[in-house]
């Protein structure tokens, strides 16, 4: 009987680890393949699966059935996180295990070696009036501060300030904590926080209307649009979008607000009368729209993606123009007021894209380590990039499209409001 017992439980385990074996060989993906399509998780996670800061988890080394897991998880939303939500909404299975094998496949220790080794150019100086014409407001997530420039004052604001936007006056600030699901606002003059106002939830984007009165806050969580009155600073109305909304941008004469939705469905177009999404126009070729800026004539629209696109989108047809590889990651995107150049960051990367208006020829300058927030000064002399992953601010001359210098700032540096270019 013993003897019985002990082979059937010897048989009972051989079972087992066969279905284990059988199970794994099934979940495998392909390495190739998903070091292609992990592209998408470089933004956050880094394309060698080191997180680009201790918010984001390593992925590299990690189990893959955990892997695809959590992403089934994101994907179903039974895990709730507005950027995994959308960004997992886009991948099948087959996607996931591709996925999970490529970061399963890669060592922990010898990624963080390589990522230390990376080149960084240091030009340090102070911020002078030369290279700040006009004031400028940039947000920093990890120390929850806004530093001015030129003067590199620092105002106290709230957990994870994220987007910033400063009115046509000069007189507001405004900043996203979507920590919190409020938006901060700032009396420009000398940092006063004048108001904390509770929006939607994970709000990310803020721009402010080209007459001043009110700021659109796109809450990337509820898939909605706050619409804060700056006079009352209180919220008056609420925009239903599709999934995803991530920052908007205004026409000059106000009448239509364009929206990018992460969640893939493309760009919201919102009539600001009504204050009713009126249609949506989709960007085939590109993953998340994340960021977006219009040229002068306001026909076409530069959409930066999740990934490491910039879709050309003719805003009269619907139709994509062109699509531009760039640099690794999410960022900003900035048509310069002069109508010259589009400047867009790429934060899993260390250098920026300059893409020419009229031909769309490109041509990459390196900056340092995880540019995000990219902004052009009103003279479009100047282009300013937030370097999130070492704490600095690069000032590119636009004459010659050289780095002039680097600013020390505080931690994360993220996004900038210039007055005199939204």
């Amino acid at each position: 009987m013993i003897k019985t017992n002990i082979l059937r439980h010897s048989l009972a385990l051989t079972t087992l680890a066969l279905s284990i074996t059988a199970t794994n060989s099934v979940l495998a993906g392909n390495i190739t393949q998903g070091k292609t399509k992990s592209a998408v998780c470089a933004g956050c996670h880094g394309a060698n699966g080191i997180g680009i800061s201790q918010e984001f988890p390593n992925l590299a080394g990690q189990k893959e059935a955990y892997i695809v897991k959590q992403l089934i998880a994101f994907k179903s939303g039974s895990r709730k996180d507005p950027t995994m939500n959308t960004m997992a909404a886009t991948l099948n299975k087959q996607d996931m295990e591709d996925i999970a094998t490529y970061f399963s496949s890669l060592k922990t220790t010898a990624m963080m070696t390589t990522a230390s080794k990376t080149v960084v150019p240091q030009i340090m100086g102070k911020a002078t009036a030369k290279e700040f014409p006009m004031a400028a407001f940039i947000s920093m997530k990890k120390s929850a501060t806004i530093e001015t420039f030129p003067q590199q004052a620092s105002w106290k604001g709230g957990p994870n300030m994220l987007y910033t936007a400063i009115t046509p006056d000069g007189k507001l600030v405004l900043s996203t904590s979507p920590s919190t699901d409020t938006v901060y606002v700032f009396d420009a003059k000398n940092g006063q926080q004048k108001a904390v106002i509770k929006v939607g939830s994970a709000p990310k984007g803020v721009k402010v209307s080209p007459d001043g009165t009110v700021a659109y806050i796109s809450n990337q969580g509820s898939s909605n649009v706050s619409v804060l009155d700056l006079k009352k600073l209180t919220i008056v109305d609420t925009i239903k979008v599709d999934k995803g909304p991530h920052n908007a941008r205004f026409t000059r004469n106000g009448k239509l607000a364009y929206v990018t939705l992460q969640g893939g469905a493309g760009i919201a177009v919102i009539d600001t009368t009504s204050r009713k999404m009126i249609k949506i126009i989709p960007v085939p070729g590109i993953t998340g729209p994340h960021n977006l800026d219009l040229s002068a004539d306001e026909k076409t629209a530069f959409v930066r993606d999740f990934v490491q696109h910039v879709a050309v989108l003719d805003l009269t047809s619907g139709k994509v123009k062109k699509v531009i590889t760039v640099g690794n990651g999410h960022g900003g995107i900035d048509v310069s007021p002069d109508d010259r150049y589009v400047a867009t960051a790429a934060i899993g990367d260390k250098f920026i894209s300059i893409i020419d208006t009229k031909t769309f020829k490109t041509q990459n300058i390196e900056v340092g380590n995880g540019p995000h927030g990219i902004r052009a000064s009103k003279d479009s002399q100047w282009i300013y990039v937030t370097l999130a992953k070492e704490n600095t601010i690069a000032i590119i001359n636009a004459k010659t499209m050289k780095l002039e210098k680097k600013i020390a700032v505080a931690n994360f540096p993220f996004w900038i409001a210039v007055q005199g270019n939204p």
